[in-house]
Parts: structure tokens; sequence; C-alpha cells
């Protein structure tokens, strides 16, 4: 039975503006490789939702597109174990940026702007 994770990218976004970045942050949102290792290394007694918001607050920037976030995020997530996802999103994505993520990640993905606007993420088995 899968758990659907909550992370709310409207709040990352207000969040990693106010953030001061460390060299090796900077390092890991440039090479996002590098954060995911990096991360993975450091797995601890964390909840899964919460170590997912912090690798993200490292990996993801407000400086690249959001579908390049979104990719991003969804591979933190394939690393954490999990397989659904629930993003709170400013705004609708488009068609292209749905096509974009899908092409670049092994996923199921739906919206839903019912007064919040959402993305349903099933990540599939590789």
């Amino acid at each position: 039975m899968s758990k659907i994770i909550d992370f709310d990218y409207s709040a990352f976004l207000v969040d990693s503006s106010k953030q001061k970045w460390t060299f090796s942050q900077a390092l890991k949102s440039m090479i996002p490789t590098f954060g995911t290792v990096w991360n993975a290394s450091v797995h601890d007694s964390t909840p899964t939702k919460e170590r997912l918001r912090q690798e993200a607050l490292q990996v993801l920037s407000s400086h690249i597109s959001d579908e390049s976030n979104m990719i991003r995020l969804i591979r933190l997530a394939r690393i954490e174990g999990i397989t659904d996802l629930q993003i709170k999103l400013p705004y609708v994505l488009d068609k292209d940026q749905i096509d974009s993520i899908l092409e670049n990640t092994y996923t199921d993905i739906s919206q839903s702007n019912d007064g919040i606007d959402l993305l349903y993420v099933h990540l599939k088995e590789k």
C-alpha cells in the first residue's frame, strides 16, 4: 500500500527565496546528482515528507524552470522510495510542461485545479 506524500511547491518557492546558501548547497543545486547522492548517504530517522522537503530546499532552485524542479523533485522522491506525490502548485502547468516532465521521468501525472492547483504524480516501477 503506497502512502501519498504532499509537497507544497508554493511554500518551497517562498522558503527558497529566504535561504542563504552554503558552498555545498550551491554545488548541489548546480549538479543535482551530487545533491541526491550526498543526501542519500546522510539518511536518518527524519520522516520521509520532511526529508524530501529538506532535500528539495538544497537541490531545487527558484532560478530554474518549474518543470526542471518537478523533474528533480520526482528524482528525489524515487531515491526516497516514494511512489506517490501530491504537489501543490502556484498555478496549473501547461501541456508542454507536463510533457517535459513525462519525457524525463517514469511517471503517470494528472492535475486538478478545484480551488487549489495540484499535480498528482505516480512513480512507476522501473
